[in-house]
C-alpha cells in the first residue's frame, strides 16, 4: 500500500525523524484556517500516491494568501495526474544548506534489504544516476541485526554522525512497520547541522497492516487512492482470523462476471482467460489456504450483492489442501444470501480434496432453489472453463436486455 506524503511523514516522526510543521487541509475553509498559523513563505503540496508531483505543478512556493488559495481552488476535487485531489497540504517552508537522498527497499536477487543513498538529492534524482552512476551508493543490511555505527560512518565518508543516525532511524522505520520502501528525497540540511524530512515516500506491506493497528493510515484502493465500499469489507475478512485466505486480494471493476478465483498463478489464469473470451470481470479476488466455509460465504456476498451482473465464475486449479467441499458450501451460502434475481448463469471449475462431494451437493442445491449451475471437473482446462462462462453470459445478456453493468455502492 502506497501511502499519502504526510502519512509517510507520521511514521518518520515515530522514528525521531523530523519533518517541517505541516497541516493536512481538505477544503477552502481549513487552508484558510491552517494559514493562520503558518508563516510566509508556505510550501502548498498536492496530496496524490504518484510521484514527480513538483515536475507536474503539484508542489508550490507562496508568499501571499491570494495565490494559495487559487493554488487550493484549482486542486481540490480536480483530477492531478490521474488522482482525484482530496488534501492539499502546507508546511513552512525550510532553509537548507544541503540536499541529500535516502532509501531502504530490498533486493529481490539478493533477498536482502539495502539501503540507497547519494550527496545530491531533488526532483532530478533519476537524473544524476544516470549522467553519474557513481553518485549513487548502495549499502547491504542485515535484516536481523540491522546496520552497524561504525559500517555506516565508513559508507557515508562524510558527515558521518549526523547521516549515520538518520540512517539508523530510518532502519528502525523500515524494519518496525514492515515496509517494503521508505524513501526521502530530499533530507534537507539545516544551518544548524540538522537533518530534516522535507518530503517521504512509504509503501507498507499490506499483510504487515495486522500488526500495526495504531498507525493513522487512510484505507487505500486497488487501482485508486479511494477503495470502493466492497474492497473495504473484502479486506475485513481476514482481519483477526487467519484460516486461509478470502479477501485480502479484492479488485473491483465495472465489468460483469464475477470472478472467485483460487490460487495467485491459477487466478491470473482465470482472469486472462475471461478477457481473452471477449469477458469483463467485475472484480479481482482470490481464496486459497483452505479458508472456512464462512470466510467463503461472506466474500461470495460481497462481490455478488451488486447490479449489472449477468454471471459468476468459481475456478482455480487442483487444490492439495483445500477442502473443496467446505469452500464451496460456503460459496453456496453467500449466493443463497443474495439470490439474483433473474437467476444468471453460474460456472464453477474446481478439483482436489472432496471435489466429487461437493458437486452432489452443488446438484441438488441447484435443482431445489432454480440456479443456473454448470460444473466442470479438473478434466476441464480453465480456459475452456471461462470460454463457457463468457458465452453463458452474452446468451444471459440476450435474454436480459435490461441488464446494466455498473459498481453500485454496497450496502
Amino acid at each position: 500500500m502506497k501511502l499519502y506524503e504526510f502519512e509517510g511523514h507520521r511514521i518518520l516522526a515515530k522514528a525521531g525523524i523530523e519533518s517541517p510543521f505541516f497541516i493536512v487541509c481538505s477544503s477552502i475553509d481549513e487552508v484558510k484556517q491552517a494559514r493562520k498559523r503558518l508563516k510566509f513563505p508556505i510550501v502548498a503540496k498536492v496530496q496524490v500516491l504518484t510521484g514527480r508531483r513538483g515536475k507536474a505543478g503539484g508542489v508550490k512556493f507562496f508568499t501571499k494568501e491570494k495565490q494559495l488559495l487559487t493554488f487550493a481552488k484549482e486542486h481540490f476535487g480536480q483530477d492531478f495526474m490521474g488522482e482525484k485531489v482530496r488534501f492539499v497540504s502546507l508546511s513552512q517552508k525550510v532553509e537548507i544548506k544541503k540536499e541529500y537522498y535516502m532509501s531502504i527497499t530490498y533486493d529481490t536477487v539478493k533477498k536482502l534489504p539495502f539501503l540507497i543513498f547519494s550527496f545530491q538529492g531533488g526532483i532530478d534524482i533519476e537524473e544524476i544516476k544516470k549522467k553519474d552512476p557513481s553518485l549513487i551508493k548502495t549499502f547491504d543490511i542485515d535484516p536481523i541485526s540491522g546496520p552497524k555505527d561504525k559500517d555506516l560512518a565508513k559508507f557515508f565518508e562524510q558527515d558521518k554522525t549526523v547521516l549515520a543516525d538518520f540512517a539508523l532511524r530510518l532502519w528502525d522505520a523500515f524494519s518496525r512497520y514492515d515496509l517494503r520502501l521508505i524513501e526521502v528525497n530530499p533530507i534537507g540540511l539545516t544551518a544548524d547541522g540538522y537533518l530534516m524530512a522535507i518530503d517521504a515516500k512509504i509503501i507498507l506491506d499490506d499483510a504487515g497492516l495486522l500488526r500495526h493497528r495504531d498507525l493513522d493510515i487512510l484505507p487505500k484502493g486497488a487501482i485508486s487512492a479511494i477503495p470502493t465500499d466492497r474492497e473495504i469489507l473484502a479486506k475485513k475478512i481476514d482481519e483477526d482470523d487467519y484460516r486461509g485466505s478470502a479477501g485480502s486480494t479484492f479488485i473491483e471493476f465495472d465489468g460483469d462476471v464475477v470472478v472467485l478465483a483460487s490460487g495467485g498463478g491459477a487466478s491470473l489464469l482465470v482472469m486472462d482467460s475471461v478477457i481473452d473470451a471477449g469477458g469483463r470481470p467485475a472484480n479481482y479476488t482470490e481464496y486459497s489456504g483452505n479458508p472456512p466455509a464462512e470466510k467463503v460465504q461472506k466474500l461470495t456476498k460481497i462481490a455478488l450483492d451488486r447490479e449489472g451482473l449477468s454471471g459468476c465464475l468459481v475456478a482455480g486449479a487442483v487444490a492439495n489442501f483445500t477442502d473443496i467441499y467446505e469452500t464451496l458450501r460456503g460459496f453456496i451460502e453467500g449466493l443463497r444470501q443474495v439470490r439474483p434475481k433473474p437467476t444468471y448463469p453460474i460456472v464453477i471449475r474446481r478439483g482436489g480434496p472432496r471435489q466429487e462431494e461437493a458437486y452432489e451437493m452443488i446438484k441438488k442445491v441447484a435443482r431445489r432453489e432454480g440456479f443456473d449451475i454448470h460444473l466442470f471437473g479438473p478434466e476441464t482446462p480453465i480456459s475452456v472453463a471461462c470460454q463457457k462462462m463468457v458465452e453463458l453470459a452474452n446468451d444471459y445478456k440476450i435474454r436480459n436486455p435490461k441488464h446494466e453493468s455498473r459498481i453500485d455502492s454496497y450496502h
